[in-house]
């Protein structure tokens, strides 16, 4: 499989209740079956389809650690960042789906790290150890909230302290950095009023990161306490020379 091509996975959340519609293919473990039972639908005649099959690249079932999430899902990214092709890693899912978990990490232990946290450790660990290459690293951070842009690493998002539904419409606006898409002359598109910070280390990146998740808009819904109610973006810029 290339390295730069398109690929999807799928990473089962673990069920509270010990039992899933979910069941991995013993035969093609990167296929997926689903089956809704028909006494879901207790009370009147059932004749919708209850049976589906998907297929994937790779399946990742509930047993799967945040660290072979990295390894199957991201490392393979880093390691074409590094040989000159961008790349994205895309999470999909609604919410209590377990996106925010697998991309940036929970906060019980070390090895729950997500696939940001340990991009920015495995692309330094290159990069320090490639000596014939100087590298420039920056980071940026964008959040899409209601249609509008907010640049996560901008100082005055802290004034929301995560809480943009709280805000009059006026202090909302003040927050809004990122107002329109601009393509330069080069061909290249940048997000106007979106910060880029150049990080000399791993844990300059980091904090970077931990300050734009403070900043994320947060509000309970009937399925999770505290959902990410927004859209985010990390960037990670790589210039090597």
């Amino acid at each position: 499989m290339s390295a730069t091509a398109i690929t999807t996975f799928l990473r089962l959340r673990p069920s509270k209740h010990g039992a899933s519609y979910f069941t991995a293919d013993g035969s093609s473990p990167s296929n997926v079956e689903v089956d809704v039972p028909d006494t879901e639908a207790a009370g009147f005649i059932n004749n919708k389809r209850t049976h589906w099959k998907f297929a994937f690249d790779g399946v990742l079932d509930q047993r799967a650690t945040q660290d072979e999430v990295f390894e199957r899902v991201a490392e393979p990214v880093v390691d074409s960042v590094l040989e000159g092709f961008n790349g994205t890693i895309f999470a999909y899912g609604q919410t209590g789906s377990g996106k925010t978990f697998t991309l940036t990490g929970g906060v019980n232990a070390y090895a729950e790290r997500g696939i940001i946290p340990r991009t920015l450790s495995a692309l330094f660990a290159r990069i320090q150890a490639n000596t014939e290459a100087e590298c420039t690293v920056r980071v940026a951070y964008l959040e899409i909230y209601n249609e509008n842009g907010f640049d996560l690493l901008d100082p005055r998002q802290a004034a929301a302290a995560g809480n943009h539904s709280r805000l009059a419409p006026s202090g909302l606006a003040e927050l809004a950095r990122v107002s329109g898409v601009v393509e330069e002359e080069d061909g290249s598109v940048r997000l106007k009023g979106l910060s880029s910070h150049t990080v000399a280390s791993e844990e300059a990146a980091l904090n970077l990161l931990f300050v734009g998740d403070t900043n994320r808009a947060v509000a309970e819904t009937s399925m999770n306490a505290v959902s990410s109610r927004s859209h985010c973006v990390s960037t990670i810029a790589v210039e090597s020379r």
